[in-house]
């Protein structure tokens, strides 16, 4: 991969944790993470997936493992901490990407995709902030980064619990970045939001909205500046907010998406 990995970013002996890795910008923040040197474990409901993204990072010359799970399952999170004292004994970095988008209208009802929709996106991000921290307190340093979405910045009449769930994150993340600060130390809290990407879920916003808006250009046009970003420009966000670089940058809610959202 090229970008910022080479020579301005060193993660050199840092642990870092991706959740959502199997595909899309958990897959590509793994890979970017990797290439500036950390050992990635890459997470993901889909163990499969997840061991794929290890296998492009140890053929690009990376160190990385994977492993299962499934962020809204808190008893999988606690063993996952336990593993992870037993292997390195720390967490440098967290990247919480794992989510799912859900299609539903307030007048319609929606507590199941209401459910569905906060329990990965707001708990799984909850969970992993909590054994991460585990970790990070300790030792008194450590970036986490959540994945949000401009989503969480107006209403949406088609994906309402989307929304929810991901404005959600951004306030958690700020709510964590003040809670660090205040404890002393140098742990920092951050949030990106990226704009409609080309990943899987975009793939399932075309599949939905393509006929009702009048074809794929009409769909960029609502959703996108143009055109969809790519999973790896989203990752160079999350490469930069891991990083010293970023060293006084926390509490932030950062949009990557051209300006979709002035």
């Amino acid at each position: 991969m090229s970008g910022l990995a080479e020579g301005w970013i060193d993660l050199s002996g840092r642990i870092a944790l991706v959740t959502g890795g199997a595909s899309g910008i958990g897959r590509a923040s793994a890979r970017a993470l990797a290439a500036a040197g950390a050992t990635v474990l890459v997470l993901d409901f889909n163990e499969a997936g997840a061991a794929e993204t290890a296998d492009l990072i140890r053929g690009d010359g990376g160190a990385a493992m994977a492993r299962a799970l499934d962020v809204i399952d808190e008893t999988a999170w606690t063993a996952l901490g336990d593993w992870i004292a037993e292997t390195w004994d720390r967490i440098d970095v967290l990247v919480n990407s794992a989510g799912v988008a859900r299609f539903d209208r307030v007048e319609e009802g929606m507590s199941k995709t209401y459910r569905e929709a906060f329990a990965v996106n707001v708990d799984g991000s909850l969970f992993g902030m909590a054994m991460a921290l585990r970790f990070m307190r300790p030792a008194g340093k450590g970036a986490i980064v959540n994945i949000s979405s401009t989503a969480s910045l107006k209403g949406n009449p088609a994906m309402a619990s989307y929304g929810a769930s991901k404005a959600a994150i951004a306030h958690f993340t700020r709510s964590a970045a003040l809670e660090c600060m205040r404890a002393g130390g140098d742990i920092r809290v951050n949030a990106v939001l990226p704009g409609f990407t080309d990943t899987a879920m975009a793939q399932a916003v075309y599949d939905q909205f393509d006929d009702k808006l009048g074809g794929r250009d009409k769909t960029l046009a609502v959703f996108a500046a143009g055109r969809p970003a790519q999973p790896e420009e989203i990752a160079n966000m999350v490469l930069f907010l891991a990083s010293d670089r970023a060293g006084f940058v926390s509490g932030s809610i950062i949009s990557v998406d051209r300006a979709q959202g002035a």
